[in-house]
């Protein structure tokens, strides 16, 4: 049966970000004229390739990340992400990783992603966003004195690359703001009917503040060096009101 894959969608060069960190800067279409950014993280580990939040790429850019190594993992951290996972998993000898429910695009888990389960660079450490009413997980690895690779819970947007127009000013209309941040829109899709917004997540954000990290990267927005942890621990006061008060 032949599939029809999405093509690729325009996106930048793979970028070196950190030693065994890479990049593509990508984009995604959410309706005419409104598109936003779309970020593939790679992580290596040895000769082995992590694809986080995987982003389909064209021909040329396809060999140079084969050039890199050898495509072995991708991770699905978030629900509403995975367009073209079904591409790598059908076309690369790779272990699909996915929480389980994660479900909004195929294909299914060869490895489920939980917290204090397995990792596929050993040493990492599988965040849950237990709360959530969609699955929502971020990847901390011990690496560059912290490593910290999450989907749409946590976004660090400057100057707004890979949107048009049209998405700019959704994204702007929908809560968003340039710096590090709990985004409004998404905060609101991923708390229950009935349960105040204000509180229901904040303790899975506060598990977070516990691990060590200095550098954040998100499936949309821009790579934060170095100051992540201090960003993200401002961002989460600012997002939970009675979070100093619990402290």
């Amino acid at each position: 049966m032949r599939i029809n894959y999405p093509q690729p969608q325009p996106h930048g060069e793979i970028r070196q970000l950190l030693p065994d960190l890479f990049y593509v800067p990508g984009t995604v279409k959410l309706a005419p004229a409104v598109s936003i950014n779309r970020n593939m993280a790679i992580v290596r580990w040895r000769e082995e390739l992590v694809l986080v939040n995987p982003v389909r790429l064209r021909p040329a850019q396809e060999e140079k990340l084969l050039d890199l190594g050898r495509i072995s993992h991708a991770v699905r951290l978030g629900y509403h992400h995975g367009q073209d996972d079904l591409y790598y998993r059908d076309h690369f000898d790779l272990t699909f990783w996915r929480q389980a429910g994660s479900d909004f695009y195929p294909p299914s888990a060869d490895r489920l992603l939980k917290e204090g389960g397995d990792s596929p660079i050993p040493g990492g450490r599988f965040v849950e966003l237990s709360h959530s009413r969609y699955p929502e997980a971020l990847w901390w690895l011990p690496c560059n004195g912290g490593l910290l690779l999450g989907c749409d819970a946590l976004q660090y947007w400057g100057k707004w690359c890979g949107c048009s127009w049209c998405g700019r000013n959704l994204l702007r209309l929908s809560g968003m703001r340039t710096g590090m941040q709990v985004p409004p829109a998404w905060r609101a899709r991923m708390t229950p009917e009935g349960r105040d917004l204000r509180y229901w997540l904040q303790e899975d954000f506060e598990r977070l503040l516990a691990l060590p990290f200095l550098h954040y990267l998100a499936a949309h927005g821009e790579f934060c060096v170095d100051r992540a942890h201090e960003k993200v621990a401002e961002a989460i006061n600012r997002a939970f009101p009675g979070l100093s008060r619990a402290a």
